[in-house]
Order: C-alpha cells, then sequence, then structure tokens
C-alpha cells in the first residue's frame, strides 16, 4: 500500500487544494471550458494521481460549494442559537442570507455555472440537489425537522424561494443586502400562501390536532411553534 493511501489527512488537504483552484478558475471560464489537467498543474499535483482522488472538475466544483455550505450553516447556528426567542419564519430567513453573504464574494462563479447549468441538465440536477442539502439543513437548525412528504415539500419551497431571490441578490451590491432581504421576505410570505392552500403547513383548525399527534405544531413560519 502505498504512503497517500495511508495519509488521509494529506489525501483531504490536496482535494481542498484542486477544489480551490476549480474554483478560481470558475470566475472566468465556463464549467466545461476548465481541463482537469490544468487544475492539476495548478497547484502542482500529479495529474493522474489527481485524477485518482477526484474524477472531474465538476465534482472539485460541487466539493467547495458544499465546504462553503458547511461554513454558512454553521455561522447560522450560532446567530440563531443567540437570537432568543424569534419566530422559525425569522431564523430560516437569517439562515438563507448567511448562504447569499457567504457567497457574496464568489457571484461570478454563481453566474457562470448558470450558464453552464442550462448547457447541461446533469449540472443543474447537482446544484439543485446541493441547494436541497443545504435547505435542509438550514430547516432542522431553525427548529423545522423537514420530516415526511410535508418536510420535503418545504424544502423544496423554500429552496424554490432562494432561487428566485438569488435574481435579485446577483445585483444587490449593498452591504446589508437590503434587496436581498426584501425580497426574501416578500417569496417568503408567498411561499407560505402556497403550502398553507396546499395543506403543507396545516390549517390553523388543525394545528391542535397535528401537535397532539405529532407533538409538535406544523404552523405557518411566521409563528413560534414551540
Amino acid at each position: 500500500m502505498s504512503l497517500n493511501t495511508k495519509t488521509p489527512g494529506l489525501n483531504y488537504e490536496k482535494m481542498v487544494r484542486l477544489a480551490d483552484a476549480a474554483w478560481a478558475l470558475l470566475e472566468n471560464q465556463r464549467l466545461d471550458q476548465i481541463k482537469f489537467d490544468a487544475v492539476a498543474d495548478m497547484v502542482g499535483i500529479d495529474q493522474r494521481f489527481a485524477s485518482a482522488l477526484v474524477g472531474s472538475v465538476q465534482s472539485l466544483v460541487l466539493a467547495k460549494m458544499a465546504a462553503l455550505d458547511c461554513q454558512s450553516i454553521l455561522e447560522a447556528y450560532h446567530d440563531i442559537a443567540d437570537a432568543g426567542e424569534v419566530s422559525i419564519r425569522e431564523k430560516i430567513i437569517e439562515g438563507l442570507l448567511h448562504r447569499f453573504e457567504t457567497y457574496g464574494p464568489f457571484r461570478r462563479q454563481i453566474d457562470q455555472l448558470n450558464k453552464s447549468a442550462r448547457r447541461h441538465p446533469e449540472l443543474a440536477v447537482r446544484l439543485l440537489d446541493g441547494l436541497e442539502a443545504a435547505i435542509r439543513r438550514i430547516l432542522m437548525i431553525s427548529g423545522d425537522p423537514a420530516n415526511g412528504l410535508k418536510g420535503m415539500l418545504r424544502v423544496k419551497g423554500v429552496a424554490g424561494v432562494f432561487l428566485l431571490t438569488s435574481r435579485v441578490w446577483m445585483k444587490d451590491d449593498s452591504p446589508d443586502l437590503a434587496a436581498t432581504m426584501k425580497m426574501l421576505d416578500q417569496r417568503m410570505s408567498t411561499a407560505e400562501e402556497w403550502c398553507t392552500s396546499l395543506r403543507v403547513f396545516a390549517l390553523e383548525s388543525q394545528s391542535g390536532q397535528n401537535s397532539n399527534e405529532n407533538g409538535q405544531d406544523d404552523g405557518r413560519y411566521g409563528e413560534d411553534n414551540d
């Protein structure tokens, strides 16, 4: 067995370097224009060994995004924990804002990914999967366990809110993301109305019944369910 297979920490460090390099190149190139060999050469890693670590530029970019999402969610978790008694809705918006803030320096990369996703449906699916995974974690740290079919629909609904708001965020250069915050609030209100009408949230008349059956109220995000 080679030395490298015995040193997972070293291999992880090399994967991080590769992912950072791919992410940097993405600023000015579409994903499908970035050559894997160029990424490996950029950080001085043998091309074949880089291929053994991770097989594609797409995988490197998705790994970088997963790391950014982890950073964003952990920061949101600590802020939410210090926020005191606020509604689930406000906590979710805080989590979404953290994600926008984390990706703030990387709008050009996001623009390149959007262009590439329109040309490559498989990439679009992977990006959506990553977004929904991040949204699920945001819901969970906000107090919504996102369980079952209704939980899945809430995840998809909030992911839709994020995607629609991202159009405003791409052009929002204000230091406090005021326009993004305003759009998030509006889109969340619209999503809540749809979810209530589709019974993704229980109607008020059913909330007590759901609390007794499930131990938790399925009320709107605008209301605390503690």
